[in-house]
Order: structure tokens, then C-alpha cells, then sequence
């Protein structure tokens, strides 16, 4: 059974939320705060976390650093150790938007 999670994040939102390192340090790895660059990284990697607790069903789950998004050599996202799951994240203007498919 396939199983899918969506999530959308407004990027000027996130970069108040960045300010706080209480916020990033509950949020991101250590790996994903070295990888994000900007307001927009971080917006998207925040998305396909939200996607992958909707795609299961559960909604939000902390600590949320027990799923980690990292990126291949191609830049192509994916949750670290959690083969049977497909993720994207995308921008555009003011929003970060993923999609994550279960199977």
C-alpha cells in the first residue's frame, strides 16, 4: 500500500524561525543545519519532514532530529536510513513545498 504526505512552508516564516537556535537545534541535525545555506534550505528540508508524519499517518513527532533529510551527489533529497520512501522538495517565490511517497 502506497501512502503520501504533502506539506507547503512559507519561507519568510522559517526565517524568523532560524533566528531561534533553540528552534534549529529541535528541528535539524547537525548534518542538515551544515547543508542549509538559507531561509529557503531550510523551508524545504522542514516541509519534507512535516510530509513524511503526515504520509504515516501520525502527524508531527518529536524529537523531529530522528528523521534526517540528506542529499545525494545530485542534490536529490532523502531520509537517512528509510529505503522504502521516495521524497521531493521544491521552491518557488515565497514557498517550500515535498511530497513524500511510502510503500
Amino acid at each position: 500500500m502506497y501512502k503520501i504526505g504533502v506539506d507547503i512552508v512559507r519561507i519568510s516564516r522559517m526565517e524568523q524561525s532560524i533566528k531561534m537556535d533553540s528552534f534549529l537545534k529541535k528541528v535539524y541535525t547537525e548534518q542538515e543545519r551544515s547543508y542549509c545555506k538559507n531561509a529557503q534550505n531550510f523551508a524545504g528540508i522542514f516541509a519534507a519532514k512535516e510530509a513524511y508524519f503526515k504520509a504515516l499517518g501520525t502527524g508531527i513527532k518529536f524529537p523531529v532530529t530522528d528523521i534526517e533529510v540528506l542529499h545525494d551527489d545530485l542534490g536529490r533529497p532523502y531520509f537517512k536510513g528509510i529505503t522504502n520512501c521516495d521524497v521531493s522538495i521544491s521552491h518557488d517565490g515565497d514557498y517550500a513545498i515535498s511530497t513524500v511517497i511510502l510503500w
